[in-house]
């Protein structure tokens, strides 16, 4: 299979660019680079250097290329809207200063959805008037990447608007495909109740991107369960090594197949920078077992 497979920072915890318990950023991409892999996501603005030609340095010492950036922020809050237009103009300009085709685009986990990760049943939904001021954002984003040539990616996210099933549809049809495409991320498709292999085959023409996460099982009966907090569940390492949780990527990948996929998979593990001192040895394991299993 045509799989080209990249890491990002957020495998080492760093979900925020300045959060005192992340790594520095020289020890990440030495990490990644040292862990098999040829390119990383640019992880939160301000993180990585922004300078080109420093950023371009970091990476092309370590062989690393630049595949995807990634826009977290608060999508449902209107008056955040001009921040993340410009937002989005400043990570576009570093995308396509590296050759990076991709942005990942996701709704900011936040209050009340971050204590309601998993509940599909009972979670708080967006009225229409909240849910169509988001739409006009991400319609907005996807005009600023079209003029840099990049392409945005919706990636439906646990502990956000944009998590379940009948919100990743409602996106779908309200964004017109040349505005917004689609990143399926196979973890966060098994913690909102999905399965990845249906949703790739039913947006099989929007899905330019991949993000390989895996989840135990367990853990996510038991957040579920007792309503745990998305944040506290990456704590209690509801996300582990590709292969060593719930995700049937066999199916993944006879999917892939069947769609005709060719593109980028970040291999992702959602940690606890606190917490986290075996990143490398954990990101090793997952690409051996995409290459054993997948791309074999």
């Amino acid at each position: 299979m045509e799989l080209k497979i990249a890491n990002a920072p957020c495998s080492w915890g760093i979900e925020f660019a300045d959060n005192p318990a992340n790594p520095t950023w020289q020890t990440v991409l030495n990490e990644i680079s040292g862990a098999g892999y040829g390119a990383t996501e640019l992880g939160p603005l301000g993180y990585l250097p922004t300078d080109k030609d420093v950023l371009n340095n970091a990476l092309t010492s370590r062989s690393l290329g630049l595949i995807a950036g990634t826009l977290f922020v608060y999508l449902h809050r209107p008056e955040e809207r001009e921040a993340i237009f410009e937002k989005t103009h400043v990570t576009c300009q570093i995308l396509k200063g590296q050759g990076a085709k991709y942005l990942v685009v996701i709704d900011h986990v936040s209050s009340p959805r971050t204590d309601q990760a998993g509940q599909v049943e009972t979670a708080t939904r967006l009225t229409d008037a909240q849910w169509e001021e988001m739409m006009q954002t991400l319609r907005g984003v996807g005009e600023i990447c079209a003029q840099y040539d990049v392409i945005p990616t919706l990636h439906a996210h646990a502990g956000t608007f944009i998590e379940y099933r009948d919100e990743l549809d409602k996106a779908m049809r309200d964004l017109p495909p040349e505005l917004m495409s689609l990143c399926v991320d196979t973890g966060h498709c098994v913690y909102a109740g999905m399965d990845p292999s249906e949703v790739l085959t039913t947006y099989k023409d929007r899905v330019k991107y991949l993000h390989f996460k895996d989840i135990n099982a367990n853990v996510l009966a038991d957040s579920v369960a007792s309503g745990t907090d998305f944040y506290t569940a990456i704590g209690n390492n509801i996300f582990c090594p590709l292969g060593q949780g719930c995700v049937d990527f066999e199916e993944v990948k006879q999917t892939l197949i069947d769609i005709d996929f060719k593109g980028w998979v970040t291999v992702e593990q959602d940690t606890d920078p606190a917490a986290k001192s075996d990143a490398k040895t954990d990101a090793e394991k997952s690409r051996m077992f995409i290459e054993k299993t997948v791309i074999a």
